[in-house]
């Protein structure tokens, strides 16, 4: 599969998430946000292991690459403090929802500045070289999560 085809469809994904969750409470809630939480750890896992490092070198991507990094970062902060409360915890519903305003502009950067970039660097077999890395990562991934 190609690479941004996996990744557009990531970020649909975590959409619909965190369009679930923005009603959710109690156990609901929970099971989503573990769900969210899941998926965008294991996004930025392959982003950062197969996606960035090669387009770094790409000076045209470069900057936004370095930026996609910070942004990242951001996320796992805000991730690690979500994971710290519980959902009927007054800060959880707008950590959640600082989170999902990160994830969007995060995504809509990628989707319209990052993914043409990725078009120019790499052609389509290019593109689904790194997205079979990246599936089989994805699985593995998925696995461990599932027997933790």
């Amino acid at each position: 599969m190609d690479c941004l085809e996996l990744l557009k469809s990531q970020h649909d994904e975590a959409k619909q998430l965190f369009k679930e969750l923005e009603d959710a409470q109690g156990a609901i809630a929970a099971r989503v946000w573990t769900e969210l939480k899941t998926k965008l750890t294991i996004h930025e896992e392959l982003e950062e292991t197969h996606l960035y490092p090669e387009l770094k070198k790409e000076k045209a991507a470069e900057e936004i690459v370095l930026e996609a990094y910070q942004e990242h970062h951001v996320m796992d902060v805000l991730i690690e403090e979500i994971s710290g409360l519980k959902p009927g915890d007054e800060a959880f519903h707008p950590k959640v929802t600082v989170l999902q305003e990160n994830t969007e502009h995060h995504i809509e950067e990628e989707e319209s500045e990052l993914f043409p970039k990725v078009r120019k660097a790499w052609d389509s077999a290019k593109r689904r070289e790194v997205g079979n890395k990246m599936e089989g990562m994805k699985e593995r991934l998925s696995k461990a999560q599932r027997a933790a």
